[in-house]
């Protein structure tokens, strides 16, 4: 069966179509979906089950952990430790946007969406249609590119079709993405911190904030 695609306001997204889509993700389901950088797709993190099909569908390492994309700021504090006055400028400057901060998780985060590892990257997107999806789901969202593993990043709901069609539940099809390009990754259980990923925040941008880190 071939997997839907369900066009949307990529500025003022339906709620019918994200309630939608909320409800796939609640039984199970997963489904793709634009974020300021690339198309992710995206898994309800309570659900092991779910999250590990993402793990299937896309050939990805089960050693490799997912990330994953809260609705607000505050929401860090909920699933991790270690949120310090450093971190707070992080988020200050370049949250809601496409900085992936990696702390230690809490219990709340299961050990299948890290791949048993004890720490987690978080990250607020800049894109009305992501944020709307985790508000109404009600919690935040295990995700990674819609993609099978080590090809190109979807910029596009069809790129999105190409690799996982028959595959997921629903795309939603927001159009192109903004930036085209995947998040910074940044290991601040380490001090200094490190870019574990460059992305399209550069490694200068972020020393200006809180000085060196790793690159």
């Amino acid at each position: 069966m071939k997997t839907p695609v369900l066009k949307i306001n990529p500025r003022n997204p339906e709620k019918e179509k994200i309630k939608m889509a909320a409800s796939i993700l609640k039984r199970g389901g997963l489904v793709a979906f634009p974020t300021d950088t690339v198309y992710g797709l995206g898994a309800d993190v309570r659900n092991s089950r779910a999250v590990k099909k993402i793990f299937a569908v896309k050939n990805r390492p089960r050693t490799n952990p997912l990330p994953i994309l809260i609705a607000k700021k505050s929401d860090l504090k909920k699933y991790t430790l270690g949120a310090s006055a450093k971190i707070k400028k992080l988020t200050d400057k370049f949250w809601p946007g496409p900085l992936t901060i990696t702390l230690k998780k809490k219990k709340i985060i299961s050990d299948a969406v890290t791949a048993g590892k004890k720490t987690v990257g978080v990250r607020v997107p800049k894109n009305p249609v992501a944020l709307a999806l985790i508000k109404t789901l009600g919690r935040p969202l295990a995700t990674t590119s819609a993609n099978i593993a080590s090809k190109q990043s979807p910029t596009t709901a069809r790129g999105v079709k190409k690799y996982l069609n028959n595959k997921i539940d629903l795309i939603l099809d927001g159009g192109k993405t903004k930036l085209s390009r995947e998040s910074t990754v940044l290991n601040c259980t380490t001090s200094p911190p490190i870019v574990l990923r460059s992305g399209a925040i550069a490694g200068e941008k972020i020393e200006k904030i809180i000085g060196k880190i790793e690159k």
